[in-house]
Order: C-alpha cells, then structure tokens, then sequence
C-alpha cells in the first residue's frame, strides 16, 4: 500500500511526469539551507521537541547527520526523519556479489594512474543488458581519499533499467547528479524528485534512495565530494542577486510508502566498495521531517548569468551554480560550473574562452548543444578533462572563425546549449578503464595541431632591418671581431 498525503505549503513549484509512482503534478519545497518541516500526514511531526517518549502515530524519530554535531550553527547539517520503522532494523552487512570494479573512492597508484595530457571521451553506449543506476555507474577519476574525508571523484553512468526492490546508499560523500539522457524519477527518504536533463540533483551523504528511468535508456554525469558539503558560492562585489537565486532549490515533500517488501536490499557504498543488507519493508517509510539536510534539485534554466559587456573575457568561476569548498578562503574542493545560453557583447575581444593554463583540474560535460570552444568533436554525453596546469583553450575552427570576424563582430546570442564543468584544486587520478576507454578520443591533441603563426612584425614605424635582426637575436658584428 502506498500512503501519500498533500498539505498546503508555500511552494508552487510542478514537475510533469506520468507513472505508477510518480503523479502528474509532483510538488516541492523551495529554498536553499533552509530549515524545513515535511508532513505526509497533518499532525505527524513532533511539537515543541524532536524526540518525545511517544511520537504521534507510534513513528519512531530518528536523526540523520551531515556534520558533526559540533560544527558551527551555519554550518550544522541534521534531519529528523519520523518513521513508520527505524533504518537500523536490518540483517548485516555483507559484501555485494558480484563486486562492482569500477568504482573508487581511494585514488592511489594501485588503481589509478596520473597524466597532464588532454583526454577527451566520446558518448558512452547504452549497455545492451539490463543495467540499473547502480550497476551502471563507474568512476572516471578522482583525487584523495573519503576515508580520509578530503577528494572527490567524479563518475558516468549508462544505464537503462530501474531499480528493482532496492535502494543506493552513498556513505562515502555526496552526489551531484546530472542527466544528460533520459529523466530519473527518485525516491528518498525525504520524498521524490523529478530530475530531467537540464536539472541537477544532490543526494547528501548517508541517505537511502532509488532511481526509476521513466524513459528507458538514461546516461550521465555525477560528481562526489568527500568531508564536505556543496554550497552557494559567496557573491562579492556581484551583490544580493544573481547566478543561483536560493528560492530556485526544489526540496522533496514528505512521501511514504507502507508496505511489505520481502528481501528489499539496502546497497551501501562505504570506502568504494559495495556491501548489501536485506529487511523487509522500504526505506521511504519517513510519513514527516525537519530539518536542512536533505535531498535537492535545481533547474539549471534558472541561472541568471553574468557577462563582460564592454570588453575581455570573464573568468568561469563568473558561472559557479554550487562549490564545496576548503578550509582554504577561495579554493574549491569542488566547483560546478555551468554554460548556460547567454549574450556576448565584449568589444575588440576574443570571446571565446581564452588560451590557458589552470592550478586547478577541469572536467567538462556536455549536457545538449555544443560548445562555444570547441567546433567539432565535444559531444553531448561526452567530456574531456584538463588536469593542473595542462594548456588548453578553443580548437582551430573556433580559433580561426572568430578572428575572421574582425572587431566589427555585433552582440551574439549563444543559443542552445548547456555545458558544465567540475573544477578541483586536487590533482587527478584516472581509472584504468577510462584510459583504455573504446570511447576515449585518440585524435583530441590534434583539434589544436592546426594552430598556426599569425605573427607579423609591423615596420610602418620607422624599424629598419637593424633593428629586426636585433629583436630577432642576430646581434651586429662587434668591433674588432674576426670573420674569417
């Protein structure tokens, strides 16, 4: 039996979706690090303390934790979950048959290896075989260690299968989810959310939840960070408003399911590695919530970008939507950086992203479109990464159509498109499997061979060819200097 009740909340927010699960019009709670109060039933949450002798419908409270319980009031994390039966009423833990090899939360020489070369990957197949979320996630690369509590690691998934009397816990980090292909219909313990491709979900650390493909085959990207949580980045001299406006995260409303599920299996990702527990009744039993430490979405349409209108080319950290940073001020962990549609105004400038050389690692994604650097070859569902200090910047075509265009080049309207990028100031480890990738793109260093010299010296000023031997190194004989 599934129980869902509706209660009048400030929110308006709608997903279209049609489905057993999922109903026509799927309601939110908005707000970025908000502390919010759920309820499937009226009157089933707590008043007045979170954890009375008695909960109201015999639930039990239970709390779950994103910090330590001493860090600081802004940046404290917890949830008060009531439920029908608490999550801790579950056989062992035991380690998943068959392992799952692809994943990896502890990047050292043993299963990773490190190049500055430029990589890019083509879109990955549909797998051919049943392949659910789970099964069809695998790590791309990554850096430090979560049992350390300090990296990332950043994963694809093709998959084309719903999860089937299960659910995924990550005790590792949090995912940043995003769907290049096909929508993901998710149940947490905090209710449901609709994600379609040009929205993002994040899926903090420790929570139970299962992924359904209401459009079959489904592919895309997700970042993990460990020991930290994503955040709005700060604004500085931009002000109160801009880039992603709070109001625009969309929260699960409370939502359970009541229900007998003989053999339901809890699949926890713990140090990279997957370990199983049955019990028989589901997760997403939770009827009311509090708290601010849940599970989100964000529609990446809503982004309200920043530009040069006069004249040079803005850093990309102008497009941060989250970062999870370091105790370093300005130094991301991780940022998610996005491309959005947007006009270019610049005058006298190359607009395109300019020539470069980063302390930081960038890996890129294309959601749908192309690329404003990248004339051929950068895919939807495909990515390249960049790592510490490795040039890159447009390709030739670009290169040479933007030049060509002069400095009488009007405003231009970059349409139809949606790239994003995660940026870290960790140096990457790359999977084996991502190296010896089918899909990995032999020929990427080639799009930049084309580069030629546009240099021309100008001697309209008066220079004589005394003067461009010199600039050029050809010294004068020097007094008294034998030639023979």
């Amino acid at each position: 039996m599934h129980s869902h009740f509706n209660m009048e909340t400030e929110s308006k927010a709608v997903s279209k979706g049609v489905g057993p699960d999922f109903p026509e019009e799927l309601e939110y709670e908005s707000g970025f690090g908000n502390h919010m109060a759920s309820e499937a039933i009226p009157g089933a949450l707590p008043q007045g303390q979170n954890s009375p002798l008695v909960c109201p419908y015999g639930l039990y409270a239970e709390q779950i934790s994103g910090t330590s319980f001493t860090s600081p009031r802004k940046l404290n994390l917890c949830s008060w979950l009531y439920r029908i039966k608490p999550s801790v009423t579950h056989e062992p833990f035991k380690p998943r048959v068959p392992v799952h090899g692809k994943l990896v939360s502890e990047f050292n020489q043993s299963n990773s290896s490190t190049t500055p070369t430029q990589l890019r990957w083509k879109p990955e197949d549909i797998p051919h075989s049943p392949t659910d979320f789970i099964d069809g996630l695998y790590t791309v690369c990554g850096a430090g260690s979560s049992f350390l509590r300090n990296g990332f690691a950043i994963h694809m998934y093709t998959a084309n299968k719903s999860m089937d009397n299960c659910a995924f816990c990550n005790a590792d980090g949090d995912f940043l989810i995003v769907p290049q292909e096909g929508r993901l219909w998710i149940t947490t313990e905090c209710g449901r959310l609709q994600v379609s491709p040009g929205e993002i979900a994040i899926l903090p650390q420790g929570f139970r939840f299962s992924v359904n493909l209401p459009d079959g085959p489904s592919r895309g990207y997700v970042a993990e960070v460990f020991g930290t949580h994503f955040q709005l980045p700060d604004l500085g001299p931009i002000g109160a408003n801009g880039l992603a406006a709070p109001r625009d995260f969309l929260v699960p409303k409370a939502w359970f399911e009541e229900s007998s599920c003989p053999g339901y299996t809890i699949v926890q990702k713990f140090g990279g590695e997957l370990f199983t527990a049955r019990q028989d009744f589901s997760p997403f039993n939770v009827v009311a919530w509090h708290g601010n430490y849940v599970p989100y979405k964000y529609d990446l349409s809503k982004f309200c970008p920043y530009n040069t209108v006069l004249f040079d080319h803005s850093d990309p950290s102008i497009n941060t939507v989250l970062t999870a940073p370091t105790d370093k001020p300005g130094v991301a962990l991780l940022d998610f950086v996005i491309f959005p549609p947007r006009w270019l105004v610049a005058e006298h400038t190359f607009r395109p992203p300019y020539y470069h050389r980063n302390c930081m690692t960038e890996f890129m994604g294309l959601i749908h479109g192309g690329y404003e650097a990248k004339a051929d070859g950068f895919l939807p569902g495909g990515a390249s990464l960049h790592s510490c200090m490795t040039p890159h910047g447009p390709d030739t075509k670009t290169y040479e159509a933007t030049i060509s265009r002069g400095n009488e080049a009007g405003p231009h309207r970059i349409t139809d498109t949606m790239a994003f990028m995660f940026e870290s100031f960790l140096m990457p480890r790359i999977c084996p499997w991502a190296l010896e990738s089918p899909f990995m793109d032999p020929d990427y260093y080639q799009c930049w061979i084309g580069l030629k010299s546009h240099f021309q010296l100008d001697t309209t000023d008066g220079a004589n060819e005394k003067d461009i031997n010199n600039m050029n190194g050809h010294d004068e004989p020097k007094i008294g200097a034998h030639h023979g």
